[in-house]
């Protein structure tokens, strides 16, 4: 499969996904559930998620991204996933009654238990899921995320109309792990066996072991935020938080996390090859922050509107902190594939160091705002984001020998067409043209005229992205040719 049309199934996949996810939060929060009972699931997901990243240990990236890996030894692989994921269901568990011992939230228990058991089933998919990324098959994949979101959206739904609450969620991430298991084994069958030998799963074994420190560093940036909020701020203020914090990331994660899915095994091809991963890498740069800059402004543009229409006013105070979430989540989207290009290029050792630094910071700087309140611990985002981008800027700039000003030329030109798409709605909201009174449909219409500007902007600036869209138009112009002749 070629890399346009894995990304045109990756995009399918990650779209479908988002958009059975997206309404059953707004379902769920409209109808049911209140800020404290999402920020109690938030605070059991974060928690059962540090212990979560050893379930992988590096099997997906080792056996989607390595040239050395034996196919012969997939079942062996498969074994070791399913090991790990049993030991971690199993320390969620026992986990479960002393953390909701130290927040005093008795019904944290329970949860914890229901999400124990989708990890005891999900390391089953690793292996199989894998195989089919390394092959490039887009296609099963969307059909196992896609069925999978539809399957947990509704049981999540349906649970929370039972007034089950928190737990909802949980029974929604049980439901996507069965799906998920049972629509992946059909595509791709992989069942696990004892490994022959030790040396059988040696190779996967050393690339994890590097792997695990850094998913472990990084999941305790990325999870223990919601449990410092949880800690300092009480869990409706966790639920707001989370609300903020998820609205950005999912925006983002369907703009791009699609292709940057697909550009993962297209690089490990491109440096099998010996390819020079720098130009590629920088398109790649080049298109995300062309797609997501202006729609994360105008996400913080129109945060007001969108949360009282989508959520309702028991989540009016969302707005506020959605604001500085979407700036902050510009930063996080100008680096794409930060871990993966160092680990294809068998630069672990200094990623870890430099996660680690990370990690520390995002701590650090969230624990000290979150003292001043929940709209400051948002604000955080932006504080973390801009010294992350620095970071890895300037290792990704060192490893893949970028020059400077051909990083700068591609995040200005990006900016200047992010300031032009949200140029439209700024100026009707500042001059007092538009209120968050008026709904939705004036935000639609300006949106539009914001595109417009956007699009023009990229063809004034000759944007690598233009070159994209064009050449995606003159694709879909000859296929709609090609079924008239037909």
């Amino acid at each position: 499969m070629s890399i346009r049309r894995a990304a045109v199934w990756s995009l399918a996949s990650q779209y479908s996904s988002f958009a059975v996810q997206f309404a059953t939060s707004v379902i769920i929060s409209r109808l049911y559930l209140l800020p404290a009972d999402v920020g109690l699931f938030s605070i059991a997901l974060a928690a059962a998620m540090m212990f979560a990243i050893f379930q992988d240990l590096g099997i997906s990236r080792f056996v989607s991204g390595q040239p050395d890996m034996r196919t012969d030894s997939v079942r062996d692989y498969a074994a070791v996933s399913v090991a790990i994921g049993w030991l971690v269901a199993l320390l969620v568990a026992l986990l479960a009654i002393p953390l909701a011992r130290f927040y005093d939230q008795p019904r944290l228990a329970g949860v914890l238990w229901i999400i124990a058991a989708g990890y005891a089933i999900s390391p089953f998919a690793t292996v199989p899921a894998a195989l089919l990324t390394r092959a490039m098959n887009f296609r099963a994949l969307f059909l196992a995320n896609a069925g999978s979101a539809l399957t947990g959206g509704a049981v999540s739904v349906l649970c929370a109309a039972q007034g089950l609450g928190p737990a909802s969620l949980a029974w929604g991430m049980l439901a996507i792990a069965l799906s998920r298991l049972f629509i992946v084994i059909v595509q791709r069958p992989v069942w696990p066996r004892r490994p022959r030998n030790f040396a059988a799963v040696r190779p996967m074994i050393s690339f994890g072991s590097s792997s695990a420190v850094i998913s472990l560093s990084g999941a305790i940036g990325m999870r223990s935020q919601d449990l410092i909020v949880g800690r300092l701020l009480g869990i409706a203020a966790t639920g707001l938080f989370t609300r903020a914090t998820a609205l950005a990331g999912q925006l983002s994660t369907l703009m791009v996390g699609a292709i940057n899915a697909v550009f993962y095994p297209a690089f490990a091809r491109k440096r099998d090859q010996g390819e020079d991963l720098g130009p590629p890498y920088m398109h790649l740069v080049s298109c995300n922050t062309a797609l997501t800059w202006p729609a994360l402004l105008g996400l913080a543009l129109a945060a007001e509107p969108l949360v009282l229409t989508l959520y309702g006013p028991n989540w009016a105070q969302v707005a506020a902190l959605l604001r500085w979430t979407a700036l902050g989540e510009m930063f996080f989207v100008a680096i794409p594939l930060q871990m993966d290009i160092p680990i294809l290029l068998g630069r672990i050792r200094p990623l870890v160091w430099i996660n680690l630094l990370d990690t520390a910071m995002t701590v650090a700087i969230l624990t000290l705002c979150a003292f001043y309140g929940v709209e400051a611990a948002a604000f955080s985002r932006i504080l973390y984001g801009a010294v992350w981008f620095l970071i890895y800027a300037v290792y990704l700039h060192r490893l893949l020998s970028i020059r400077v000003r051909t990083m700068a030329a591609t995040y200005g030109k990006s900016a200047v067409c992010a300031v032009a798409a949200g140029a439209p709605l700024y100026a009707a909201m500042h001059s007092g043209l538009y209120h968050a009174e008026q709904g939705l449909m004036p935000i639609i219409g300006l949106a539009c005229a914001g595109v417009v500007c956007w699009l023009a902007a990229l063809a004034a600036l000759r944007h690598p992205a233009w070159s994209e869209i064009c050449l995606a138009f003159g694709h879909a112009r000859g296929l709609a040719s090609r079924q008239q002749r037909g």
